[in-house]
């Protein structure tokens, strides 16, 4: 996730604002993603995800170009995300995403039961706090390795395994009778 594509590489040396673009499609759908997680409401998501990209692209040539994307994307989103939950005063449980469709082999009643563990670990991942749900979704939803993720969060290696280990302790002892 972090490398950049040969071609992408190539094209930059050349062409910034193409390389910008070809950056753009390939993460776009992860940074609103991680905003619709991180704020739990669609609009808001929207809102940051095209702020994060405009200040992206503001300063696109000054960047320091031997620093991954990601990090650098995943970080502008994760404090336009937290100032806009400050601004407006409000912690709101994350949205769940629509179910895939069932398999035809799998009845209604397992379904169900699928869903219900679903919702029940999305309400506990909104319960977490802060800081380890932030690793969590960006460790395991976003793919980030944990250097990339301290680097998004301004926080030490050390600092994401233990928030990440301590989110995934509570999860695995709230979520204990269901599994």
């Amino acid at each position: 996730m972090a490398a950049i594509p040969v071609a992408v590489a190539q094209v930059s040396r050349f062409e910034p604002e193409a390389e910008f673009a070809e950056l753009f499609a390939q993460y776009r759908l992860r940074a609103y993603y991680y905003a619709l997680q991180m704020l739990g409401n669609p609009d808001d998501a929207l809102e940051v995800t095209q702020e994060a990209f405009l200040r992206l692209h503001r300063h696109w040539v000054r960047r320091d170009r031997s620093r991954p994307f990601a990090p650098w994307m995943y970080s502008v989103v994760r404090n336009l995300s937290i100032d806009l939950l400050r601004k407006r005063a409000c912690r709101q449980e994350c949205e769940l995403e629509a179910a895939p469709e069932v398999a035809p082999e799998v009845g209604p009643e397992r379904e169900s039961q699928r869903r219900q563990l679903t919702e029940r670990l999305w309400r506990e991942i909104a319960r977490l706090p802060e800081a380890q749900r932030e690793v969590l979704l960006l460790r395991d939803w976003h793919g980030l390795s944990y250097a990339e993720i301290a680097e998004a969060t301004g926080t030490s290696l050390t600092t994401v395994n233990s928030r990440l280990h301590d989110a995934r302790s509570r999860l695995r002892e709230r979520l204990r009778g269901y599994l």
